[in-house]
């Protein structure tokens, strides 16, 4: 067993490379890769989900290239993969650092806030730098800041003073994208437009950044740029085309995000100190149906697992020593109010969806969608299927599942955890929209009787009720589909079971198998295979043939009784008891609902 003071800590939260070192925190090592971005070209741009470790991979690229840290390179890089054989250029660059998330997008002066940003910046670059290069730092400093009233005017002058400099210049930029993004979900896409268009800001400054790696002795001779979608470098795309999009390469899907080997080295390392008491396979199980299956590019076959999310669940683990309750790292959740934008406009302040809410309902209908992955595409063409489904992907949302037989890519979504988002997504914008609102208290409450006692009438008639009472949701149900998709984000609001619509179980398709986390909560009881049936409304719902009730019902306790057998299953539900209910709908309506 490893003593408690030698063990390396959990990184959960750092994102500096230094403190790795100096604080002995856990370390996955990604180091190989930067021989292979090195032969990608100059100057490039990769996109990744948020909480996937890019702040750390870029803090990483700086200890590498940062010619002030040359003498500590043993220091930082001993026993990584890249100290066995770095590259020429290791050590060999002045390196200006980027960070946009750290640009108030709040403040009504955003354009103040940002020059701000690059003020801070630029005047660590010349003090850090300035003794090297022999330079007067204060007299450099303002000679940048004086009559310099917009971050394109301050780079300009910045770049301009160490163009003659022999040493060059690496930009690296993190979180490129996250300000303008949060412009456009707070602000709307004309306040988007007026900085990434014409002669907005944005769009002056990465003008200028290009003309630092373009003119004669240019400065910036190497550029990493990273950020969570494609829209923002597209719109400023003629003021700054010479990056390559790296981000669906093949030989850097694992670049972040662990891979199961990863993953399973780390908790057999923590293991050692006694605190996890479950198996690495039982971990890994939960880890992996909750975390795993990301894939980015479609001619690579492993799939890697969220970063943040792994680490968030073995802190969670070692401090009280058992499985998380919550396994959603609540810090880890996408902003919705980043996503609001793209299915809900307001017209003249009332909320209404648009399009792609229609689509998000599609996905989680046929639990795919087969689509090109666009690299790139301007904020104007978002209301495109294949531009909102690309930009699902960039987020996180869906996944590469596979290739179509025209070469297109399926994607998925990828995980519980993305499932969850997903079903609390469709309850947010019901309940903004004015469609549909539930008590959750009450739903919790009705849930544990549900779970421990095996009370399912009242949770299922509470659904039911809710769903014929709501007037904004009687036009949505108006197919058996429409009314799975319902059930499925309702029942999977819960957390206590994972919910799986169409099953496969016993050469047949449950519509709904309510399998229940028994190693979170082994004092659940109960488990539910569920049959939904759908009856078109006539035009006079007091003429629904009994008849037709019975023949469905029949069906459905057939259906039911053959998914119960299903070896696999059985040792999923371990000893509860399992419930099989028949629902059957008549528009928004349960017309009977019974068990069997």
């Amino acid at each position: 067993m490893t003593e408690e003071r030698d063990l390396k800590q959990n990184p959960y939260g750092v994102s500096d490379f230094n403190d790795f070192r100096e604080s002995n925190l856990y370390y996955v090592d990604k180091t190989r890769y930067i021989r292979d971005i090195e032969k990608k070209g100059k100057f490039l741009f990769f996109i990744r989900p948020r909480r996937f470790g890019k702040s750390l991979f870029l803090s990483t690229l700086e200890a590498y290239y940062d010619i002030a840290t040359k003498d500590r390179f043993d220091y930082f890089f001993k026993g990584t993969d890249i100290h066995k054989n770095p590259t020429e250029k290791r050590n060999s660059y002045m390196i200006l650092k980027l960070n946009f998330s750290r640009i108030d997008s709040g403040n009504t002066q955003v354009e103040e806030a940002f020059l701000e940003n690059i003020k801070n910046a630029v005047g660590y670059f010349t003090r850090k730098y300035g003794a090297m290069l022999g330079i007067d730092v204060e007299k450099a400093l303002h000679r940048f800041y004086s009559s310099k009233n917009s971050a394109a005017a301050l780079i300009d002058a910045f770049l301009y003073y160490f163009m003659d400099q022999k040493q060059k210049i690496y930009v690296i930029i993190d979180e490129y994208d996250n300000f303008a993004n949060t412009i456009l979900a707070t602000s709307g896409e004309q306040a988007f437009i007026d900085i990434t268009h014409g002669e907005g800001f944005f769009r002056s400054f990465f003008n200028v950044l290009k003309s630092g790696t373009s003119d004669t002795d240019a400065p910036i001779s190497r550029l990493f740029m990273t950020g969570v979608s494609p829209i923002t470098l597209d719109d400023v795309t003629s003021g700054f085309n010479i990056a390559t999009n790296i981000s669906l390469d093949p030989d850097l899907n694992e670049m972040l995000g662990f891979n199961p080997g990863e993953v399973e080295t780390m908790i057999e390392y923590y293991r050692q100190t006694g605190k996890i008491r479950h198996s690495t396979s039982e971990l890994m199980e939960i880890m992996s149906r909750w975390y795993n299956h990301y894939r980015f590019s479609r001619d690579s076959d492993t799939e890697v697992f969220n970063t943040v999310q792994v680490l968030y669940f073995i802190q969670q683990y070692l401090i009280i020593s058992k499985i998380p309750i919550d396994l959603i790292d609540r810090n880890a959740r996408i902003d919705y109010n980043k996503l609001r934008h793209l299915i809900i406009v307001d017209n003249k302040g009332t909320p209404h969806t648009n399009g792609n809410f229609s689509k998000l309902q599609q996905i989680m209908e046929t639990g795919q969608v087969i689509t090109n992955i666009r690299a790139g595409f301007p904020i104007l063409e978002l209301i495109k299927p294949e531009n909102f489904h690309s930009l699902l992907f960039y987020f996180g949302l869906l996944t590469i599942k596979g290739t179509s037989p025209t070469q297109q890519a399926v994607l998925s979504i990828p995980n519980e955890f993305v499932k969850r988002l997903f079903y609390d997504f469709i309850k947010d914008t019901y309940e903004d929209t004015k469609l549909f609102s539930m008590d959750m208290t009450r739903y919790s409450n009705l849930l544990e009787d549900f779970a421990i006692s095996g009370k399912w009438e009242p949770f299922i008639v509470y659904i039911a009720g809710r769903m014929e009472a709501s007037l904004g949701i009687r036009d949505l149900i108006d197919r058996e589909k429409a009314l799975q998709v319902f059930w499925n984000v309702y029942l999977g609001l819960n957390s206590l079971y994972i919910v799986y619509s169409e099953k496969e179980l016993n050469q047949g398709f449950c519509d709904l198998v309510m399998a229940p986390m028994l190693l979170q909560y082994p004092a659940i009881r109960y488990s539910y295979l569920i049959e939904l049936k759908y009856l078109k409304p006539p035009a006079n719902e007091t003429e629904i043939p009994q008849e037709k009730i019975q023949q469905l019902k029949e069906i459905a306790q057939q259906q039911l009784s053959r998914y119960s057998l299903d070896e696999k299953f059985q040792k999923t539900i371990g000893q509860t008891t399992l419930k099989k209910l028949v629902l059957i709908f008549c528009g928004n309506r349960m017309i009977y609902h019974d068990e069997c």
